[in-house]
């Protein structure tokens, strides 16, 4: 393989291994990257675990207008087009700005709906009998007077030492 080969395989195997440790995706270098004419993303992602596809750059001169048209003429319907390339200061990627605005807005929503999930229920206790009510009446089990599960199929309450069991048996009482 040529120096610039090189150059853009270990770019390519970086992207990978880091999709691969921090979000679990399970993501792929295409080894028949840059080969062939028709147009395909350097980062296989088949199961689209990802938003994200992926073209990878590792040139001395950047070229982004260039990149980015490349980029989304390969990107499947509903995915990112995104380009990561390589400069002095480390590796960089480049996303429409819309898309960007549209990952703020699905990260805004799913933290207000993880705080809204945190957030204790306070019920009074009227508003709670009520609820165990409609769960109860609901969910079709039966329940005995005491408010025991009931055995499916017969009147018998399930728990052990309630009057409505059927091996309930009551203490005697000492004369």
């Amino acid at each position: 393989m040529s120096e610039s080969s090189d150059k853009g395989v270990s770019l390519e195997n970086y992207i990978e291994k880091t999709l691969r440790k921090k979000l679990g995706a399970r993501v792929q270098r295409d080894k028949r990257s840059g080969a062939g004419s028709h147009q395909k993303m350097d980062i296989n992602d088949y199961f689209q675990e990802t938003p994200f596809d992926i073209e990878a750059k590792n040139h001395k001169t950047v070229a982004i207008k260039e990149w980015m048209r490349q980029a989304k003429a390969g990107a499947s319907l509903n995915r990112i087009p995104t380009v990561v390339f390589q400069t002095d200061d480390g590796v960089l990627a480049c996303l429409p700005f819309d898309d960007l605005v549209d990952l703020a807005v699905q990260i805004k929503d799913l933290t207000a709906e993880l705080n809204d999930l945190r957030t204790p229920v306070v019920l009074g206790a009227q508003e709670a009998v009520e609820k165990a009510v409609a769960i109860k009446s609901n969910s079709g089990v039966s329940m005995c007077r005491n408010g025991h599960i009931v055995s499916p199929g017969s009147n018998h309450c399930l728990t052990k030492g309630c009057p409505y069991s059927s091996g309930y048996k009551p203490k005697k009482v000492k004369k």
